[in-house]
């Protein structure tokens, strides 16, 4: 039960954000979920929740649950009363979340997303480094590359963190911001590189993480 507690916590203090990076493989999917899970609990232990904070989040969290079931039951409602009202709960409980930390709590919080943010960051360039280097990219076409993926993963966090939509609609609305990055980057690249990517990816070093060089 603690075990739950701890871990619903920690997705309702990230705004229920889905992690911290973008995967585009089933297998690194998981291994980057892991890594977040690891990275919540960590957050749970910095915060060091008294016994009352933990049984009012245990409150809140089942009286927030029953209002979900229960709106969810309401089938005269039209598709967008549903979103609006499920948008109203999330937000009802992300300010539960705010009332229930302390100021040094919620500095706590803030700090380990600037940190998590900015290895995200670090990941990226260095991935952006080396997939420069293995297609031979120009600088203007690993410049145009960055700014694609920049604006992909703010709009990826965007639709994952929309209350109003459902899991389906989060799914392919995603997609759909995949597939126009793809597009995209057939238009930056020449016929070469796209074959070259395209074998990277098959024989599995298109996902380049840099494991060394990161740490």
């Amino acid at each position: 039960m603690k075990k739950i507690i701890a871990l619903s916590l920690a997705f309702a203090i990230i705004g229920f954000s889905v992690s911290a990076q973008q995967t585009r493989e089933a297998k690194s999917h998981k291994k980057g979920a892991a890594m977040q899970q690891g990275q919540q609990k960590e957050m749970i232990k910095d915060l060091n929740l008294s016994d009352a904070q933990k049984a009012q989040f245990k409150a809140n969290r089942e009286a927030n649950k029953a209002k979900m079931e229960a709106l969810n039951q309401q089938d005269n409602l039209s598709v967008k009363e549903m979103r609006e009202r499920k948008a109203a709960l999330m937000q009802e409980q992300k300010a539960q979340m705010e009332n229930l930390l302390t100021a040094e709590q919620k500095a706590t919080v803030a700090a380990r997303k600037t940190s998590m943010d900015g290895k995200r960051k670090n990941m990226d360039d260095h991935r952006g480094a080396a997939m420069k280097e293995k297609l031979g990219l120009s600088n203007e076409q690993a410049a145009k590359l960055k700014a694609l993926n920049e604006a992909n993963h703010a709009k990826i966090k965007a639709i994952q963190a929309n209350a109003s939509l459902s899991m389906e609609q989060k799914k392919a609305q995603t997609k759909a911001v995949k597939d126009a990055a793809k597009t995209e980057r057939q238009n930056i690249l020449t016929a070469e590189q796209l074959k070259k990517m395209k074998a990277m990816k098959k024989d599995g070093k298109g996902n380049i993480k840099g494991r060394k060089d990161t740490k």
